[in-house]
């Protein structure tokens, strides 16, 4: 996984945290990930969006959806992916980078899922919770799978 000191669980080189030349100078970050690395990951992104500014349940609404976007990409896309978060103006972003089959927002229900459905939940989910959810193709000379970026607005406190 990202930015730790223990190394890749896959024997990646390591994303130092910070800025990427590629990305926005608020970028703060980027990592991959796969099925052993949810409870880190999820550890990780706690602590980077407390430093870009959220807190409370804004703050989890931003985890839970991160987490149900990496999910998918590990049960539904190839075992795992790339995130990236980062703050885009007054919205913190995470960014999910797969290399599944790809999808569109069609495949997201209106409404909740039937109870017993055993798929359609985490997407709903992530709509529901934040102020924003993006899905593009891959990109590349070929592209593949799906690029997923929800976005959870900061709320300043009123003066």
């Amino acid at each position: 996984m990202g930015p730790t000191t223990q190394g890749s669980p896959a024997g990646r080189p390591e994303r130092p945290p910070g800025p990427a030349a590629d990305l926005p100078a608020d970028h703060c970050l980027e990592t991959d990930f796969g099925p052993a690395d949810l409870p880190r990951l999820r550890v990780a992104l706690g602590a980077y969006a407390t430093r870009l500014g959220l807190a409370g349940r804004r703050r989890n609404a931003l985890l839970l959806s991160a987490n149900e976007l990496a999910d998918n990409a590990i049960r539904h896309a190839g075992g795992g992916g790339l995130l990236r978060l980062y703050r885009r103006g007054a919205l913190v972003c995470c960014r999910v980078s797969d290399s599944g089959p790809g999808f569109d927002l069609s495949v997201i229900p209106d409404r909740p899922p039937e109870l017993g459905s055993t798929t359609g939940w985490g997407l709903w989910t992530v709509r529901q919770l934040t102020d924003g959810l993006e899905i593009a193709p891959g990109s590349g000379p070929r592209p593949r799978g799906a690029v997923v970026t929800c976005s959870v607005r900061l709320v300043y406190p009123a003066c």
